[in-house]
């Protein structure tokens, strides 16, 4: 008896060594995070020493808690969830297949039907086909919210003076005629391959412009990274951006954990995947060899159910995002608005300074952007408009969709209106956020839950490996640019 009492005791005492090891290499990360995100230094520069940091308390919380890492991320799992999975999985069984099959026809759109052939309805096809419509039409111009609460200077400043342009580009109508046709993963392929050829040709143009007397900087500089670090505290908010990380992984997961338990697959367990203290992934564990015995059908629906889920609360979150731009703003942001950022090439660009008020448009009060919106909206082309400024009158002639080109922030922040933009910060973080992790995963590379998917479906293991170098090699094209940044 004494020994297993002694046994207890030291099992207790490691346990509470290692959650003080834990906590405090967590702390120590937190302050170091905190300072660089406080000092006003290079952003490239700053996210290498916050990668670095959270390698080395990566490995040291991994040895603390007995567990292997790999420069710094780690895996923690164990039991707890399994029995919410469990208890998941038997209620809605029908509506948890639909949902499946949902995702798998906006994930490979009409090209399901060669795909699945008898494995998904000719309904589900068309329900999902019009849903990669609705999406692209209604939700996607919104998603440019998302650069609003990322802090990579290189990416936002880029995206945002595209954003402001007028009207959408051929760009977006071949995106939506491939999505139809392939899905979100045919689409995502061809942006990264697009972006990664853009990139090429830009920087094969600068080597040739070595060769004469006249090479082109510009060329380098003015590519955009199509690979970003998401590091709470540091490129997106801290406490807004862990709860979106955590939500996220949380319903990816469980998602694939359900549907799994739906085709009676054992669940050896739940855990995350950290990167110090940053979660970089979760996961549910299944028997793997139970798993390779079923069906295509039950194998492709286990496999997109974290898909199907994200993209799910993409939407809902786009909903809240919507309602608290139109029913929860307005009401508490009043002051005017402040000028952040003037694009070039507009009207407002070299005519109104940056930190400028603007409290009226004509004989129109300007309380907020929602103000400004609508006297943009209502603004006749070619006339001449005078705002009423912090730094005086300005007379201005708009383009022709009232759009001055600026930038802008709430003049007057209140105590209402800081509580509403930390919720607002998760609402829209989470609705890019899952947007961006639905269709990533749907790419065809190992470990992404696309690899599986056209494993089943592409029979020719040479093709499939010569479609994953593709687009390894597109993805390593769209990170050239941040050395240009950094050099």
């Amino acid at each position: 008896m004494a020994r297993g009492g002694d046994a207890k005791k030291t099992g207790r005492h490691d346990m509470a060594q290692r959650t003080a090891v834990t906590v405090s290499v967590a702390a120590v990360s937190v302050l170091v995070l905190a300072f660089l995100v406080l000092y006003n230094g290079d952003v490239v520069v700053r996210v290498l020493a916050a990668l670095f940091v959270l390698a080395v308390s990566g490995r040291l919380i991994a040895r603390a808690n007995g567990v292997k890492d790999s420069y710094g991320a780690y895996m923690l799992g164990g039991k707890r969830g399994i029995k919410a999975i469990e208890l998941l999985s038997k209620r809605w069984q029908g509506a948890w297949l639909a949902f499946a099959d949902w995702g798998l026809a906006f994930s490979f759109g009409a090209a399901s039907l060669l795909m699945f052939r008898n494995r998904l309805s000719k309904k589900a096809i068309l329900v999902g086909i019009i849903s990669i419509i609705l999406i692209l039409v209604f939700v996607f111009p919104y998603l440019s919210l998302v650069l609003d609460f990322i802090s990579i200077p290189q990416i936002t400043s880029h995206i945002s003076a595209a954003s402001a342009s007028a009207g959408p580009s051929i760009l977006f109508y071949v995106l939506v005629l491939l999505s139809v046709l392939g899905g979100f993963s045919a689409a995502t392929i061809f942006l990264i391959f697009y972006s990664g050829v853009s990139i090429l040709y830009e920087t094969l143009l600068f080597v040739f412009g070595l060769l004469t007397q006249h090479p082109n900087p510009a060329l380098l500089t003015s590519q955009v990274p199509g690979v970003a670090p998401l590091i709470p505290g540091l490129t997106i908010p801290l406490f807004a951006g862990l709860v979106t990380l955590i939500l996220l992984l949380v319903v990816h997961e469980f998602s694939h954990g359900v549907l799994a338990k739906i085709a009676r697959i054992r669940i050896k367990s739940i855990g995350a995947i950290l990167f110090g203290i940053v979660p970089l992934g979760a996961f549910v564990e299944p028997d793997e060899k139970q798993v390779g015995k079923l069906g295509k059908q039950a194998q492709d629906r286990i496999s997109v159910a974290g898909v199907s889920a994200n993209m799910l609360t993409c939407l809902f979150f786009f909903v809240l995002t919507l309602a608290t731009i139109y029913f929860v703003f307005p009401g508490i942001s009043t002051g005017g608005v402040l000028v952040t950022h003037t694009v070039k090439g507009y009207p407002a660009y070299g005519i109104i300074p940056n930190g400028t008020v603007i409290t009226g448009w004509n004989n129109a009060s300007i309380a907020n952007s929602y103000d400004l919106a609508n006297v943009e909206a209502a603004y006749v082309a070619g006339t001449h408009v005078t705002l009423r400024t912090s730094n005086g009158t300005i007379g201005i002639v708009p383009e022709s969709t009232g759009e001055l080109g600026i930038l802008t922030a709430p003049a007057v922040q209140t105590a209402g209106y800081q509580a509403a933009n930390f919720f607002f910060a998760i609402f829209v973080l989470s609705f890019g956020l899952n947007f961006f992790v639905a269709i990533f995963n749907l790419l065809p590379l190992p470990f992404f839950d696309g690899w599986r998917i056209y494993k089943n479906s592409i029979r020719s293991k040479r093709v499939l490996n010569a479609l994953a170098a593709l687009v390894v090699v597109s993805i390593l094209l769209n990170i050239l640019p941040w050395f240009w940044s950094a050099a």
